[in-house]
């Protein structure tokens, strides 16, 4: 069996207990699949994303292709000849959009493989939000035993379930939610997740989604730093699994435009830059006027133009009835 992580810290304490107790092989899948373009033949467009993500999150984009060739090159030499594979992957969106991309791509093209989901919530006092990452590799280790063998049902289902997430329609995912919303567990965390990603689409309200009223209230609140105001999103927002690079292109784009939402103050330092290790004081936000007008209701940001970015599949630049109210 080989096992598939997100993250170098499960891949370095699991590594430990697979080989010495199994003597099998973990491999690292690093995705950012909450992030779009998302495509659902995903491979076929790495040029293209990496153009994209450097755009929308500052990832440079030599970076994301060097590391996605050599993903696909150990890919073949390491994942399609394996007849067992362990899925380790937990319950907010970033994992589960890779799960669902993982299981996807397996399908077609290591179709005799026995595929199983390690569910962290199958042990429950560990919390199915925060991570393998926290965990020993002597509190990995019982999870082989609970892995789920994932049966062709089981597969046909979230097969459709990446192909919504990765279709042009935003109507397909919305349609999809409604109608997985009675699974029981432990495949609800797959409906929960997809749920969450449809609160990321702009109301049609105030023309804004989740992440960017927390963002705002958290400024409003007194939260006026990149680091502090990054900490309370994420913490209020679990179901994301959102990293510092994700959120700094959420603040870019809510800085820029014909109406930004946030501005720098005139003291303050830039951004912090991605991959680099932001300073405790930089990124000093300010509400704008657009900023108040949508928190107080008065203003509908995606109809004033402000809004424009990928979410899985579909490009969103306004609201669309059937997806949010």
């Amino acid at each position: 069996m080989i096992h598939i992580v997100n993250g170098d810290c499960t891949a370095m304490q699991l590594t430990k207990v697979a080989e010495q107790l199994w003597n099998e092989q973990v491999w690292v899948y690093s995705e950012l699949l909450t992030e779009g373009p998302v495509y659902a033949r995903l491979e076929q467009y790495l040029a293209y994303r990496a153009l994209q993500l450097e755009r929308m999150c500052g990832l440079p984009s030599t970076v994301f292709l060097q590391r996605g060739n050599e993903q696909e090159r150990t890919w073949k030499s390491d994942i399609l000849p394996a007849q067992e594979i362990a899925l380790w992957f937990e319950h907010d969106l970033f994992d589960i959009t890779m799960l669902l991309r993982l299981v996807d791509r397996l399908t077609q093209e290591n179709a005799h493989a026995k595929l199983y989901w390690i569910d962290i919530a199958s042990i429950a006092e560990h919390d199915r939000y925060l991570g393998f990452g926290v965990l020993t590799g002597e509190q990995l280790a019982p999870y082989r035993d609970a892995a789920i063998r994932l049966s062709a049902e089981h597969i046909e289902w979230m097969r459709s379930a990446w192909i919504a997430y990765t279709s042009p329609n935003p109507l397909k995912i919305a349609q999809w939610v409604q109608e997985s919303s009675s699974i029981p567990a432990p495949f609800c965390a797959i409906t929960e997740a997809l749920q969450f990603h449809l609160s990321r689409y702009p109301s049609t309200q105030d023309g804004i989604g989740i992440v960017e009223r927390s963002t705002l209230g958290a400024v409003q609140d007194g939260a006026v730093t990149f680091q502090k105001c990054f900490e309370i999103v994420r913490n209020r927002l679990p179901q994301y699994g959102l990293g510092d690079m994700q959120f700094w292109g959420y603040l870019r784009r809510m800085t820029r435009g014909d109406a930004p939402l946030l501005e720098l103050s005139p003291s303050s330092s830039s951004l912090p830059e991605p991959l680099k290790s932001p300073l405790a004081d930089a990124g000093h936000l300010l509400l704008t006027k657009s900023g108040q007008q949508v928190l107080d209701g008065t203003l509908n940001w995606a109809q004033s133009g402000g809004y424009g970015r990928w979410l899985g599949g579909a490009f969103i630049t306004r609201s669309t009835a059937g997806i949010r109210a």
